[in-house]
């Protein structure tokens, strides 16, 4: 497993240096570089009921808390997987709730390796506009790896990278060097029954 694990992350890692260095090559003031916005999904798609974790408001043992929003069940599973970082980006409806990522935080690319590990690539400013702190930075994460294997049964762990490599913390605190699996131990779901129920 350590072997795919370590064969995923270098083709992930790869496509991505190779990206932004054609990128960098090609790029002018007089011609920017603007990467075609691809849909999400399609117009038939029909609408998936997914539960959002965010950092909950009040202090208490449960750290993040859920919030019922709907994407569209398009047929590739990485645009599912899109659709949910982009609730999250967006932030929380409920007052009861904070955003768990900076606003200015963006995702520049994402792969799905076939053992389930979901690698996301965010922007620096994840990391550099993050308030810190061990408890602040545990629900920034966990927001993230929640909200991806809660809703989507074909990803078991998720390994986030920063501006294209691998960070040993978040903002100085909480590890990034293993893929992480769901943790519902800090939220207000209860148990794993209640997530297949949510599924059906």
């Amino acid at each position: 497993m350590g072997i795919g694990f370590a064969v995923s992350l270098g083709f992930f890692v790869d496509i991505v240096g190779r990206v932004r260095s054609l990128v960098s090559e090609g790029e002018t003031e007089e011609n920017p570089f603007t990467p075609p916005v691809q849909p999400l999904f399609a117009p038939t798609d029909p609408p998936m009921a997914v539960k959002i974790f965010f950092p909950a408001a009040g202090g208490g043992t449960t750290l993040l808390n859920t919030e019922d929003q709907t994407i569209f069940e398009s047929a590739e599973l990485i645009n599912q997987a899109r659709q949910i970082l982009q609730k999250l980006q967006e932030g929380p409806h409920s007052e009861t709730m904070f955003a768990s990522m900076p606003e200015d935080t963006r995702v520049q690319d994402l792969f799905i390796s076939e053992q389930g590990i979901a690698f996301i690539d965010f922007s620096n400013a994840i990391s550099t506009n993050h308030p810190g702190g061990v408890l602040n930075e545990l629900t920034t994460i966990y927001s993230i790896v929640n909200s991806l294997t809660y809703n989507l049964d074909e990803i078991n762990q998720v390994k986030i990278l920063i501006g294209g490599i691998e960070k040993e913390t978040l903002a100085g605190h909480c590890l990034l060097l293993l893929p992480m699996e769901m943790d519902l131990s800090i939220t207000n779901v209860t148990t794993l029954a209640e997530r297949t129920a949510a599924l059906r």
